[in-house]
């Protein structure tokens, strides 16, 4: 985005799910939001990825001892996969993927309504706690690029939501600190809408005319009302430019894999 500012996405050829992750520097450390869903380095050159635009910001900007924080926006599978690559690494910190974990290394106090301050050096960044989606999501706002990564609970698709309750206050508490902060751009973990707004089938390694990633305040505060408008429900609540998929949804799910499947032995999936 930037020359401090990087969006990396995962290839589907090497997972469906196609994530996004999100590289930010400042002048003593940088932050890489997300480790994707592909452990092995061969097969998803991750951190040596990162390492080197580390350290061309290193070799640019200095200093030499330069800090890299690799934390997520939630604990599942296909946003943590890619921890192994960094553990253990001169120079590296990798978060722990549990509550108390994220909570403590950003200070999130009280959990999750509280604001924290995670400053990179010049570029301050503001971390909360968004459950709904998964009990350790987080918020990362940085008001010097106007930007809000909101991981699984915002991005043009379906949003699995564990709890609808949780949901509604995290969307609250997204919006004032998206205004807060001056954010205009909401960057999410994946895209699962095409232009036209038809859905890509789950599984699918073939997303063709793909919606724009970036969701806007407007964008935000429809996922609000929809939250809102879906309590008592489950099963898919559909919006724009996303759904809510309440709960379970196996049987959504299911006829999804179907339709995936039949797209395969045709030669198209």
């Amino acid at each position: 985005m930037d020359d401090a500012t990087f969006v990396l996405r995962q290839s589907m050829r090497a997972t469906w799910e196609a994530p996004f992750l999100y590289l930010l520097f400042g002048t003593r450390r940088a932050l890489l939001l997300d480790t994707g869903d592909v452990a092995d380095v061969e097969q998803m050159p991750l951190q040596p990825t990162v390492s080197a635009l580390v350290d061309d910001w290193v070799a640019r900007h200095g200093p030499s001892d330069y800090h890299l924080v690799v934390a997520h926006s939630h604990g599942h599978g296909d946003h943590v996969r890619g921890d192994g690559q960094f553990a253990g690494r001169e120079g590296i910190t990798v978060v722990g993927v549990d509550q108390d974990s994220v909570r403590a290394y950003f200070g999130i106090d009280p959990w999750p309504g509280g604001v924290a301050s995670f400053d990179l050096g010049d570029r301050e960044l503001l971390v909360s706690g968004i459950p709904g989606h998964d009990v350790r999501s987080i918020v990362v706002a940085d008001p010097s690029r106007g930007l809000l990564l909101s991981g699984d609970t915002a991005y043009p698709g379906r949003l699995y939501v564990q709890d609808l309750r949780a949901l509604q206050d995290s969307l609250d508490r997204m919006l004032a600190l998206a205004e807060r902060a001056g954010a205009e751009t909401i960057l999410g973990g994946h895209i699962e809408f095409g232009a036209d707004g038809g859905q890509h089938p789950v599984g699918t390694r073939f997303h063709a005319a793909e919606r724009p990633l970036p969701l806007t305040l407007p964008d935000l505060r429809r996922l609000r009302e929809l939250a809102y408008v879906a309590a008592g429900r489950s099963g898919v609540v559909r919006g724009e430019p996303m759904h809510l998929w309440i709960g379970p949804c196996r049987g959504p799910i299911l006829r999804m894999g179907l339709a995936t499947a039949a797209r395969r032995v045709r030669g198209i999936g």
